[in-house]
């Protein structure tokens, strides 16, 4: 009995002093986890990459504000927010194919629930097999912040947690 009760005051005490900034974000929404997940796949018969990012959509809009002073509405679709969000990923996130950038170019982003997918594509000199990626995205903002990256050659593919301040990952195939 009284193991019942220790475990019972140890759980509203957790419950109790717990702080709501680890489940709450700004507006309201509830995510206890900062994270990203950045998907990039280059196809060596055509040359072509593509990059793919999703991140919450509460903390990419806060983000784009406390960079940009601009309320962003993903529902509205139109060149302003392209291009803050253009912006925003290019600035954060770079991809080396071999010693090459890549230079891609913005295709759209979409809603998913509380998620923003943002859609960018580039052709590649060079097929390299060796994939840098510097993935910063959030950290400015949320110290705690952790990007996965997927990167796929053709087919194969390999995966690696990024998590704040590590920004880097060399994928080689």
């Amino acid at each position: 009995m009284q193991i019942k009760q220790l475990i019972l005051k140890i759980l509203f005490c957790v419950i109790l002093f717990l702080p709501n900034s680890l489940f709450v974000s700004s507006n309201g929404y509830s995510h206890p986890f900062y994270v990203s997940v950045t998907e990039l796949r280059l196809d060596t018969s055509t040359k072509k990459m593509s990059l793919s990012c999703k991140l919450f959509t509460d903390d990419f809009q806060t983000a784009l504000y406390k960079l940009n002073k601009v309320k962003v509405d993903f529902t509205k679709k139109d060149s302003v927010i392209s291009n803050l969000v253009t912006n925003y990923i290019n600035s954060h996130l770079g991809v080396f194919c071999g010693t090459q950038k890549v230079n891609f170019k913005y295709v759209g982003y979409e809603i998913e629930e509380e998620a923003t997918w943002c859609y960018f594509e580039a052709k590649v000199i060079s097929a390299d097999k060796k994939i840098k990626v510097k993935n910063s995205l959030l950290y400015d903002y949320i110290d705690s912040q952790t990007n996965f990256i997927h990167c796929y050659y053709n087919d194969i593919r390999q995966s690696y947690k990024l998590t704040n301040p590590e920004n880097e990952k060399l994928f080689e195939f």
